[in-house]
């Protein structure tokens, strides 16, 4: 029972930071929802994450069916899997790092210059309309699907989750459910700070956002490999 326990919090807790992970970086979608904060408000910003997320978890299933195909050699070949892992993360990092969500924006003075604001009140719309902002947050999303190899490659890092969910599936809901949850969470916190913000909000901030997930990439591809050899020295 503990240890049931104890798997069902690290799921949670791996679901949550991989919900994060997933919508933080300044892609396209990022660019779409702070623009529509800031130019149309809290709410259209928030539906057109919201979207995203219905992506992210559509993507998150098929990578889910992928993993779980392969749960058998996950599970024999785990110290190997924390190396590839610790460097596919780490090489997403690097990517975060160097890139610059900014320039999706023609900006020449990405650094100083404030987002071109065209309309900075929040505008007033019809309820139905609400939904136009969640599809097209949707459709922009799941355009990408190269998002499965992200997802591959986060997954990679918590095989025990699989192994756990072959025996009990509720591993499963509850790793989708956390996703959602974190996924959720971020899209809400962004917008709202955005909207607070939004006549002060300044293009360097993106640049800020996608080195910041960058740091925790590599956090978690050091400890990736740290979890690698100790089980090289003890097994």
């Amino acid at each position: 029972m503990e240890g049931l326990f104890a798997v069902s919090i690290l799921t949670l807790l791996w679901g949550l930071i991989f919900g994060v992970l997933v919508s933080a970086p300044m892609g396209p979608t990022g660019i779409l929802v702070i623009q529509r904060t800031l130019n149309k408000g809290w709410i259209p910003g928030l539906f057109t994450g919201l979207g995203a997320v219905l992506s992210d978890l559509f993507y998150a299933a098929i990578s889910t069916f992928a993993v779980s195909l392969v749960v058998g050699w996950i599970d024999t070949n785990l110290t190997i899997l924390y190396f590839i892992a610790g460097i596919l993360i780490a090489g997403y990092g690097v990517y975060l790092w160097r890139s610059n969500p900014a320039s999706a924006l023609n900006s020449k003075e990405t650094n100083n210059t404030k987002l071109p604001l065209e309309v900075r009140t929040i505008s007033k719309f019809p309820g139905w309309s609400v939904m136009k902002f969640f599809f097209s947050g949707f459709g922009l999303t799941v355009s990408n699907p190269t998002i499965v190899f992200y997802f591959l490659t986060l997954f990679s890092r918590v095989g025990f989750i699989f192994v756990a969910a072959e025996k009990h599936w509720g591993f499963y809901l509850l790793f989708f459910l956390s996703i959602m949850a974190g996924a959720v969470a971020w899209w809400l916190l962004i917008t709202w700070l955005i909207n607070k913000v939004r006549n002060h909000f300044k293009l360097k901030t993106l640049k800020v956002i996608n080195r910041s997930i960058a740091i925790i990439m590599f956090v978690i591809a050091i400890w990736g490999f740290g979890n690698g050899i100790y089980m090289v020295f003890n097994s």
